[in-house]
């Protein structure tokens, strides 16, 4: 292997984070010391490295160096044994001390890291959490957009005509139809609310012959626009009210009528 491709292999990462075989390390050693290049490459991971856990770094708890400083000092002191050498009772007693001091020091560290990795587990769930509200978010915004486009296309089309259907009284209901693009579409927001236990249903009429339906109203369709099967030479659209959900070969009852 080449001076190069050692270096871009990714051994001196795993070199420096501490995740080499023996085997690797002597490897890396000796290639550092016969190559300045590697010397030069292992600092800047080094120096990476540090400036990624400085930018990185999550503050300890408030106060928990001055917790490890208190337990140090409340630590007891051990009595010398009666006959024992003074000298050797003060250096054991020191010697204590001094482990002691690290076993708290080291407890202490040990549950500032196991709060630290708790933390960001914690973040990372919240952020797991945002990240799949907005991709649901998201996944909606494109449902709603694939459904209503087409819409809102054919209601840019300056070819695009209303079509007023009404009772002559109340129902103020629009068709939407383009014969240049050979669509329609119905407003769902005009309609009124069905008597109980019935459905409306949408018809198209060519002269000199029979309705034509164009199928049940969803009164639930997106964004209240419904788009409607388009027919040839219609000349009138109706909306009528049906007993049965899968509507009636006939109208029954029509609510609203209006010419193209």
């Amino acid at each position: 292997m080449d001076l190069q491709s050692f270096i871009q292999s990714g051994l001196l990462e795993a070199y420096v984070a501490g995740q080499c075989t023996a085997a690797e390390r002597q490897e890396v050693a000796r290639m550092a010391e016969q190559h300045p290049e590697v010397r030069a490459e292992l600092a800047q991971i080094e120096q990476a490295l540090e400036n990624f856990a400085v930018a990185n770094a999550i503050a300890p708890p408030p106060g928990l160096k001055d917790r490890i400083l208190d337990q140090i000092d409340n630590l007891p002191q051990s009595n010398n044994a009666p006959g024992s050498n003074s000298n050797q009772g003060n250096s054991g007693s020191s010697a204590l001390r001094i482990f002691q001091g690290l076993a708290v020091v080291l407890a202490a560290a040990a549950a500032f890291f196991f709060w630290q990795k708790m933390f960001l587990s914690a973040e990372h769930e919240t952020l797991k959490k945002k990240a799949e509200a907005l991709q649901v978010q998201a996944d909606d915004c494109a449902k709603r957009r694939e459904l209503t486009e087409p819409m809102a296309n054919l209601l840019r089309d300056t070819d695009t005509k209303p079509v007023a259907l009404s009772d002559g009284k109340t129902y103020h209901i629009t068709i939407f139809n383009n014969k240049l693009r050979k669509e329609c579409a119905l407003d769902i927001s005009g309609l009124p609310v069905p008597n109980p236990g019935k459905y409306f249903q949408c018809w198209a009429i060519v002269e000199g012959k029979d309705p034509i339906s164009l199928g049940m109203v969803r009164l639930d369709a997106p964004a209240g626009w419904q788009p409607l099967p388009y027919i040839e030479g219609a000349a009138t659209y109706a909306i009528s009210e049906e007993a049965s959900p899968q509507g009636n070969s006939v109208p029954t009852l029509v609510i609203a009528i209006g010419n193209i």
